[in-house]
């Protein structure tokens, strides 16, 4: 091994290098493990000395009870916003018209995120809607 080579290596033991590759350039451990010649848990370790996190980025996933959500961590916390509930604002001329209301899904599918599927409710309407058909429990 040549020096020079040794030298492009080991670029992970530089700080500035490897936050540039990891955080800037959004590359994995893995990739740049590749590159060095050596494993993730290696470029892992060097991170960890070097105090190089990734800022936390909102996620967009399906909750246990079928709900599509996005969610961000800040502050050590996760919030969360439901989709149906974006949808509700572009349904309204302000934000607080939303403050304790339901927003319905009129198909009953709590997936189906459409703008001509979602309504803004009170939450006696919303119960009444879901009047037996066993579903008054889901109130969001």
């Amino acid at each position: 091994m040549s020096i020079t080579q040794n030298t492009t290596d080991e670029q992970y033991k530089n700080a500035e290098w490897l936050e540039q590759q990891y955080v800037a350039e959004d590359r994995s451990q893995a990739e740049i493990a590749a590159e060095c010649g050596v494993s993730s848990s290696t470029i892992n370790r060097w991170r960890n000395k070097f105090d190089i996190e990734k800022p936390d980025t909102a996620a967009f996933d399906m909750n246990p009870s079928g709900y599509e959500r996005w969610r961000c961590r800040a502050s050590g916390r996760y919030d969360e916003v439901r989709v149906h509930r974006l949808l509700a604002t572009l349904k309204v001329d302000e934000l607080a018209e939303l403050e304790d209301k339901h927003v319905h899904h009129k198909s009953g599918v709590e997936w189906h995120n459409t703008l001509e599927n979602v309504e803004v409710l009170t939450p006696a309407e919303h119960r009444k809607r879901h009047a037996g058909d066993g579903s008054a429990e889901q109130t969001v």
